[in-house]
């Protein structure tokens, strides 16, 4: 495992720089991720509100409350986070990565621009479907037939860009990124075809089968598509931002093998007996890439761990992995029988859902939003002030929802197992809870504040405060 630092692209170090490209895409796909997490955020706040205090609902005008409640919200919180934010963060970070991995032009820079406006328009209609009513009721998969074509339409126009850049690389071996980059975008748009039914405008299979389906499409869009890529991703950041070669390329080789998840969402169902078993064996099979990740990253952060308190973005990043490796325990914890039983429907599935998607992916997109926007604009970011505030009312905020959670499922599983507690005593236990989860909830939409203001203020090439020189927040 040499450690050995080369200036030519290898497989061990991202090289420092690749051919000359627009990256117009690439920004605006950025961009668009910023604009699009407001959506889910929002919708997520006025959530907590409801489940707070079920009264508020009678706030929203008459006309609107029909479209304005829970049933409703949560779909469109989920969707516009998953495939809103996330997804066009990954998109535009993988367009500006692989041309500087393969050493070869973007395959098709207006193919990626049309990209950007199809995938616009994907989470534009997911935005005013949603809310309207119009959805298959599946969880992950309430995009209507047509979107789920569109959807489909993104991953492959994104697909020809990662694939047809690297058949054109100028260098010999590929670096880890670009396999994971190149498996994400072939295999993550195959889960979301059969998970989605797409060949039936209904959507859905029948009977149990469609459960089955569902949860396999639910845990493997998670494991092909937002994990394989998040890995990808952080592959590339941690030697860019740490000054360090990846400590084993083959390792992370090794650990690029994942496992087929699903069905430990459905224990104690009527699903097959042997499928329940196959599902938790994998899920503890897991461990073993997780925890080659988690050697790459603890031995390539070393010597470099002073550096969080000079870069934002590599705090961002070095938080994220800390709290992917929490997700991985988590997961495997949860598909055991014994403890599945006790938390399943409570608050902890929330809050570990939120761990997955918020602390760990959505902490490597901000940190990939800030190294990569400096890049593609040629200038500073606007504010350290701001970057700092948009990470403690990130962090804290989000570790106090997440524990809160956390608490309150321990809470409702304890309960519900002790049996004799009527059902709404533990409803009403529940509202501490809920207040302590719209408080954090409420830090946690601030720091998006500052994070959108410093993104919106740096392209207009605005600064304030002490100004940031253009690498300061890349190092």
């Amino acid at each position: 495992m040499s450690q050995t630092t080369v200036t030519t692209p290898s497989p061990q170090t991202p090289p420092a720089a690749g051919p000359s490209h627009e990256g117009r895409a690439a920004r605006w796909f950025l961009y668009s991720g910023v604009f699009w997490l407001f959506v889910p955020g929002l919708a997520g706040l006025v959530m907590a509100l409801f489940l707070y205090d079920a009264r508020t609902q009678e706030w929203v005008p008459e006309p609107l409350r029909s479209a304005v409640i829970f049933g409703r919200l949560r779909p469109l919180h989920v969707n516009l986070l998953l495939f809103g934010w996330l997804s066009m963060a990954y998109a535009g970070s993988i367009l500006h990565i692989v041309p500087r991995l393969t050493g070869a032009p973007l395959y098709a820079e207006p193919l990626a621009r049309l990209n950007v406006f199809l995938w616009n328009l994907l989470v534009l209609g997911a935005a005013v479907s949603l809310p309207l009513g119009f959805t298959q009721g599946r969880e992950y998969a309430e995009l209507v037939w047509p979107l789920d074509l569109l959807q489909l339409l993104c991953f492959g126009i994104l697909a020809v860009n990662v694939w047809g850049t690297a058949l054109r690389r100028r260098v010999q071996q590929l670096y880890i990124s670009v396999w994971s980059f190149m498996a994400a975008t072939s295999i993550g748009p195959l889960v979301y075809a059969v998970g989605n039914k797409v060949w039936d405008p209904s959507g859905a299979y029948t009977g149990m089968n469609d459960a089955i389906m569902n949860y396999f499409y639910v845990h493997n869009i998670f494991n092909a598509w937002f994990t394989t890529g998040a890995l990808g991703l952080a592959f590339y950041l941690l030697p860019k931002l740490t000054g360090n070669p990846l400590f084993s390329h083959r390792l992370a080789i090794w650990g690029f093998a994942s496992v087929w998840t699903g069905q430990h969402h459905l224990l104690y169902g009527p699903g097959p007996e042997w499928l329940e078993i196959f599902s938790v064996g994998f899920s503890i099979l897991t461990f073993l890439p997780n925890a080659a990740f988690t050697l790459n990253y603890v031995k390539t952060m070393e010597g470099a761990w002073h550096k969080v308190r000079e870069s934002v973005a590599l705090r961002f990043l070095a938080v994220g992995c800390a709290f992917y490796i929490v997700t991985c325990l988590q997961g495997i914890a949860q598909s055991f029988r014994g403890f599945n039983a006790m938390v399943h429907f409570t608050n902890w599935v929330i809050g570990h859902s939120h761990l997955a998607f918020v602390a760990d992916y959505s902490f490597f997109c901000f940190a990939l939003v800030y190294t990569f926007v400096p890049q593609l604009l040629g200038r500073a970011l606007h504010s350290r002030r701001l970057m700092e505030w948009h990470f403690w009312l990130t962090l804290v905020g989000l570790t106090v929802f997440m524990v809160d959670l956390w608490v309150a499922g321990l809470v409702q599983g304890q309960s519900w197992s002790t049996g004799g507690i009527p059902f709404m005593e533990t409803v009403r236990a529940m509202q501490p809870y809920y207040l302590i989860r719209l408080l954090a909830g409420l830090a946690v939409g601030a720091g998006q504040v500052c994070f959108a203001i410093t993104i919106w203020k740096t392209a207009r090439g605005e600064a304030a405060y002490p100004a940031l020189r253009p690498g300061a927040a890349l190092a």
